[in-house]
Parts: structure tokens; sequence; C-alpha cells
């Protein structure tokens, strides 16, 4: 298929009783209109990719002071010193694999009224050797004197929160549940980033019976460690026994940008990836964009992934593009429906990419991530 090289000017909608007529005002960049307008008659996936374009002169609410409207949008991409070429997927996107982006239970953070700061524990020279002590009667499976080692290191640093957590394990491991879930809770009160506290202790509730903390907990490990097979594994179970959705996925835009020269960029999509792949594309390449809505270039701000989803729903629901079947799409029109997009882009987008992001969220934003999971992600069936 050849691609569509246009710098828009103006586009109209016709609306009739069963369909539309769109035009479109236009300087074409790579050869004659006569020529143009032949292909789109003839060509139907040309006039998919050409006629998808319509979508952005309707828009829904403007979310935010900031964010631009799809037409918004449109207005900047026709008036750019960019040529934009406009064309759909020859095949579909790979998702990324995260599974080798982990974080470690080797730091702990002290929060203030103004801030959050995470720092890695530091082993002193007095508590160092009954540490390896203590992991020496553990890798041996002498729980009894390995908790008592512990315990010892603990007095002699009292700032080693982690140790609280092996010594909740070895709780667990003689079946005392009680001080096991005891020593977990506290472990998570003098470190709240402690993902395996969280987890542990999310086992212990489900084998004391006690499903709806588990569920909690296992949800805030997950969040804490995005991409940890086994605490996958562990939400999975717990969720099956609370009859909720196992379903997962990873947020995978099916679009590919490419800056094919200094004047040319490609901007190739899915259908229903319309509106995010304008958006995307504004912020990738469009000279001065992201500086304009406060961004300094080169940086990251989650005001793009909005602006992007934004543009993305409300593409998907002018085209009434069916979305049932693709859960990342019908979960985030969903979310945002419920005024849960922050906790989309931060759960699907952002931790993924960046696990250790997490331990720079306050615990509301952690308890908000939650619920994004427990009551639009993950519900009940």
């Amino acid at each position: 298929m050849n691609d569509l090289l246009v710098n828009f000017q103006s586009i109209d909608i016709l609306y009739f009783e069963n369909y539309s007529v769109l035009i479109v005002h236009y300087y074409l960049l790579t050869e004659g209109c006569k020529n143009i307008f032949k292909f789109i008659l003839t060509n139907n996936s040309m006039k998919k990719a050409f006629a998808i374009l319509s979508l952005f002169l309707i828009s829904g609410s403007v979310y935010s002071q900031k964010i631009h409207s799809t037409n918004e949008i449109l207005k900047i991409m026709s008036s750019s010193k960019i040529g934009y070429q406009v064309k759909m997927l020859d095949k579909p996107v790979s998702g990324i694999d995260y599974s080798e982006k982990l974080n470690l239970n080797d730091s702990y953070r002290i929060v203030t009224d103004s801030n959050i700061t995470t720092s890695p524990y530091t082993v002193n020279t007095k508590a160092e050797p009954k540490l390896q002590k203590a992991e020496i009667y553990f890798q041996a499976k002498d729980y009894e004197n390995a908790l008592a080692a512990y315990k010892t290191t603990l007095e002699v640093d009292s700032s080693l929160y982690f140790i609280m957590t092996y010594i909740g394990q070895m709780y667990e491991k003689n079946r005392d549940y009680q001080n096991s879930i005891f020593w977990y809770r506290k472990a998570i009160s003098k470190n709240y980033i402690d993902y395996m506290a969280h987890w542990f202790l999310a086992d212990n509730y489900i084998t004391t019976n006690n499903l709806k903390n588990s569920i909690d907990e296992i949800v805030i490990a997950r969040i804490l460690n995005r991409n940890h097979r086994r605490i996958k594994q562990s939400m999975n179970s717990i969720f099956s026994k609370a009859k909720r959705d196992t379903t997962d996925w990873y947020f995978n835009p099916q679009i590919e940008i490419k800056k094919l020269s200094d004047s040319t960029v490609s901007v190739a999509m899915d259908n229903k990836w319309v509106g995010y792949a304008m958006a995307k594309a504004l912020w990738m390449y469009e000279p001065g964009y992201s500086e304009s809505m406060g961004v300094p270039k080169g940086q990251h701000s989650t005001l793009e992934d909005r602006e992007c989803l934004l543009a993305l729903i409300v593409a998907q629901v002018n085209a009434k593009t069916k979305i049932n079947k693709d859960p990342q799409l019908r979960i985030l029109k969903e979310a945002a429906e419920k005024n849960m997009l922050d906790e989309y882009i931060l759960y699907e987008i952002i931790l993924p990419g960046n696990p250790s992001f997490a331990f720079q969220l306050s615990e509301k934003m952690i308890s908000g991530i939650k619920d994004y999971v427990l009551n639009v992600r993950n519900k009940r069936k």
C-alpha cells in the first residue's frame, strides 16, 4: 500500500441518515489530487486509513484546561511544518517483555509532610555477622535457630525493617500464623513499600480464612512489584477463590510512529488506536509541542498519557468502535467513566516499565490504584 503524505487544511463532514461524507481540503505533497482520489475509491485499505481522520472533528468535553480536544489535535497537525504519513498497520505490534523489570526488597522509605525519600538498607558491622548466622540457619531449614538469630540481629539494629519480614517467615514456617501476621504487619507499619511483607501477609490471611484482607494485601504487593511472576500467581489464586476476573494483560498500543526525515513522520495504526496515534505523534515529533504543554523536551509526563488516552476514547466513541473483546481498551473506557484514568495510567503504563516508581507513591495513591484493580480491572464476575 502506498503512503499518503498530506498537509491537512480543513475537514468537513456531511451527515445523512445512514452514512456520512468526508470532505478533506489539503495540499497533497507526493502526487496529484486526481490520482489520489481515484486511489481512495479503488483501494479499501486506503479509504479506511483516510476516513478515520474524520473522528478528530468530534470531541467530548474538555477534561483539563491544558489537554487538547481531538479537533485541536487535528488543527495542530494541519498547520504543522511536518508532513504526517498516515497508514494502517501491516501487522500487530508485539508486546514488551517486562519480566526482568523487578524491584528488590533492599530499601526503605521515610515519609514526611513534604516529601517521600527512599534509601537502601545498610547493615552495620555489628549486625552483619548475626544476620549471616541467621541466613545459614534458614538455608539449613533450622527455623527455630534462624528465628532467634534474626531477632538478635534486629536487637542490634532496629532500623533493618526487612528483618521483621524474615521473622514473620520463621513463624509462618512453624505454622504460628498469629505471630507471623503480627510481624508482617509490623514490617509494613515501619516500611510500607516492603512488597514481601504484603505478599506473605496476603498468603497468611488466605490460610486463616481472611479472604477480604488477603485480596487487599496481594493487590498492594502487585502494585509495589508490578512484574513479579510469583506475586501474579498468588494474586490469580486469591482472585479465583474470590470469584474475581483473573484476566491479565499489558498495555500494548497498536501504533508505530517513525521519523522518516526532518520534515516527515510516519504514523501507522490499527483502526481502534487512531486518536492515540495522532496525539502521540505530536508529543513525539511536533516541534515545541511538549514544551507548550509545560513538559521539557526529553522528559515524560503523565499529562502526555492522559491526553493520548482521552483522544483514544473520544475517537472510539465517535466511531462506535467495538472494544468488548479487547480488555485494555474496554477497561480504559470504564476507568475513565469512573474517574480512575490516573490509576489506569499508573498501573498499566508507568509501573510496568518503571516498577520502582511505586516506592514514591503515597499510601493514598496506592490505595487508589488498588481500588481501580478491584473495581474495574479485576472486579467480581
